[in-house]
């Protein structure tokens, strides 16, 4: 990978981190689960990629470009993370129901 290219990666995931803030303000949660799948294929390339020397000016726009992605991941994760707790409220609500009806039905029989 050169660094054109992979500047240019890391501008593809920065958009692709915006489409995932929009999809999480208007609770579009199935989705932000198909773009994450998409970012994670954008982080792979990076990860595999070997480590290249930049210059000043492409050094500059990388950490440019990371910070940009960093707060679109800190805005989703303010968004979702509530919606994790509902969720896990939920599951536990549905899980204690369950068990009062096991445990009901067990001494019924």
């Amino acid at each position: 990978m050169t660094s054109n290219e992979m500047l240019t990666t890391y501008e593809s995931l920065s958009e692709l981190t915006g489409t995932m803030l929009n999809a999480a303000r208007q609770g579009e949660w199935d989705d932000l689960a198909a773009l994450e799948q998409r970012c994670r294929g954008y982080v792979g390339s990076l990860m595999q990629a070997a480590p290249l020397p930049l210059n000043e000016n492409e050094q500059r726009t990388k950490v440019a470009i990371i910070r940009a992605i960093l707060q679109n991941d800190a805005k989703i994760r303010a968004l979702t993370e509530p919606r994790l707790h509902e969720l896990q409220q939920r599951l536990y609500v549905t899980r204690t129901g369950q068990r009062g009806v096991e445990a009901y039905g067990a001494q019924r029989a």
